[in-house]
């Protein structure tokens, strides 16, 4: 073969392969983004029934009860937001080593913002209103009181790495109903969380109901622990017992509740 038949068949196979990586780039699966948050959050939020393309696609949101066997981890056992999450990703800004995309999820009045790196992401604050959402699927002590009601939801400041979380996030849980108990609904609860790089603070409060619930926690390198203390709004109210002493220790007229280490 001649010197100019062998630059023809370089030439060719460069402008083959040149064509393959741009369909490929083009068409890059919406699975992709799994693990791509899989290794942002340690894999607690995975990305279910994904479509479409990692530019343009939606799928499930899920919060993994990670457990401790590879299995759970596999079969993406938690709860899973209702309705669907839509986003798209400009293309141009990964030749720098960004990201610009914007998210939306069923329920939300208008997308966020999702900006930055591979390894650091930030979100634009907004909101998010589930009329309903089970909570039994998110492992102990879950899946013993079966905890269900509607959920709002809202963040700002939000940082995303890995092993590190920064911002705030607000969850008021309403009308909380529990399959143990006859008493529904049970109450409405806020809880706050406040991420401060490998560490986060969580604090929750009663905010109407028949059961008083406040508590306090913390998750890090240590792993995660809240205690909560429980207590009937009418102190004679034996209807909630039952419940309470499945999920906690008496002390007095109020349980403690243990969760984690």
């Amino acid at each position: 073969m001649t010197a100019r038949g062998t630059i023809a068949v370089a030439l060719t196979a460069l402008a083959s392969l040149l064509v393959a990586l741009g369909v490929a780039f083009t068409t890059a699966p919406a699975t992709w983004l799994d693990a791509l948050a899989a290794s942002l959050t340690g894999s607690r939020l995975r990305l279910a029934e994904a479509t479409g393309t990692v530019w343009r696609g939606s799928g499930r949101l899920v919060w993994v009860d990670t457990g401790d066997s590879a299995q759970t981890r596999r079969s993406l056992a938690g709860v899973a937001l209702p309705g669907r999450i839509h986003w798209q990703l400009a293309p141009a800004p990964l030749f720098l080593g960004l990201i610009e995309a914007t998210l939306k999820v069923d329920g939300m009045s208008q997308p966020v913002a999702l900006q930055g790196s591979w390894r650091e992401l930030r979100l634009g604050n907004g909101r998010l209103e589930l009329p309903r959402i089970e909570l039994g699927a998110l492992g102990s002590p879950w899946n013993t009181v079966r905890p269900a009601g509607a959920v709002m939801l809202s963040w700002s400041n939000i940082m995303l790495g890995p092993q590190r979380f920064e911002g705030g996030v607000a969850i008021e849980l309403r009308s909380v109903a529990s399959a143990l108990s006859a008493v529904r609904p049970l109450g409405s609860y806020r809880i706050e969380i406040q991420g401060q790089g490998t560490q986060a603070t969580i604090r929750m409060q009663t905010l109407e109901g028949a059961l008083t619930l406040t508590g306090q926690g913390a998750t890090g390198a240590r792993g995660f622990s809240f205690v909560a203390r429980a207590q009937p709004a009418q102190a004679d109210d034996t209807r909630l017992q039952g419940l309470l002493g499945l999920v906690g220790m008496r002390d007095g007229e109020q349980t403690i509740i243990r969760v984690g280490s």
